[in-house]
């Protein structure tokens, strides 16, 4: 093995692209070379590593066992690097106005309890956060993000998920005095009011997995257009609310609202965050973007993005 101190490191790029696309020709594209240029430097790096990295495979190439193993280490730290990097130009460009679009529910249920984190570490962004109904918000042109709950996979959109959605019976302390008892066992909901924001089937669907004899029976339902409007309704002691755990949360800690049932079932969907791809190459967009994802601990899903803005949905 030849001195390590001179190994050429532009080779470890041409390595890591290759090595992802098991292509010589595919790298070559995205790193702006020629395919004799890509074959010249992955000879440089093998030289100097004393190990071949690569076996020909039809028109394409595939790692060796030693490729496997240098390959998941190189791009760990080629992604570190590019992290810090790209952290480092962010602080030195921050500012400006940022469109921010979002369904009440999660306004509510979320961001209104932990925005100012956001705006007390970043004062030169100016949010702008604008209501609309969830399912219009991928549509909307002047926005820099949007956040929605869905299953992904926008059309000409970068999108990624923050959270997937478990949902569970949540109310109030007071109801169980409105209605002089406490609610232990699934047929007591019969008995309440039960608060839904679609038409009803998530409801019929937990019940059925709960173990209710006949979902059906459960009829005393009360219709919200708002999800935000149903956990309003439910702290106020009107009736019991399906909900996410990411959007109740904070009145569970605080005791505003109880979850009677362990038992929860995943939902249809869940919480995503999406921009266009010009959005994301502002500075103030991938601060929030950063800001929001490193809450929900999805921090990672920016820096692949940026680092290969082809790959469109994490």
């Amino acid at each position: 093995m030849s001195d390590l101190r001179n190994l050429p490191l532009p080779t470890l790029r041409t390595f890591e692209a290759t090595a992802r696309h098991q292509s010589l020709s595919k790298a070559a594209v995205e790193l702006h070379l020629t395919d004799s240029a890509v074959s010249h430097q992955l000879r440089r790096l093998e030289s100097a590593l004393g190990y071949d990295l690569f076996s020909r495979a039809g028109r394409g190439v595939v790692l060796t066992e030693a490729g496997q193993v240098f390959a998941k280490t190189v791009a760990t730290a080629l992604q570190d690097i590019f992290a810090a990097a790209l952290r480092l130009s962010e602080a030195g460009q921050e500012g400006g106005k940022l469109d921010i679009a979002c369904p009440p529910m999660f306004a509510g249920g979320w961001l209104a309890k932990h925005l100012k984190d956001f705006c007390q570490d970043h004062p030169g962004v100016e949010c702008h956060i604008r209501l609309s109904e969830n399912q219009r918000i991928h549509e909307i042109a002047d926005i820099d993000i949007g956040i929605l709950f869905g299953s992904g996979g926008w059309p000409d959109k970068w999108s990624t998920l923050l959270a997937p959605v478990n949902i569970t019976p949540v109310c109030s302390p007071m109801l169980f005095n409105r209605i002089g008892k406490t609610i232990t066992k699934v047929s007591d909901l019969q008995d309440v009011m039960l608060l839904h924001w679609d038409d009803g089937s998530e409801w019929r669907r937990w019940l059925a997995e709960a173990g209710a004899q006949d979902p059906l029976t459960y009829s005393r339902g009360l219709y919200c257009s708002d999800l935000g409007m149903a956990i309003d309704l439910a702290i106020n002691g009107t009736g019991m609310a399906l909900v996410s755990d990411t959007l109740s949360a904070s009145d569970l800690a605080a005791g505003t609202l109880l979850a009677p049932f362990p038992f929860s079932i995943d939902a249809f969907g869940g919480w995503h965050v999406l921009c266009s791809p010009a959005s994301l190459q502002r500075s103030s967009t991938r601060l929030f973007l950063r800001w929001l994802l490193g809450r929900f601990g999805r921090g990672a899903a920016l820096d692949t993005a940026i680092a290969h803005p082809a790959g469109g949905h994490p």
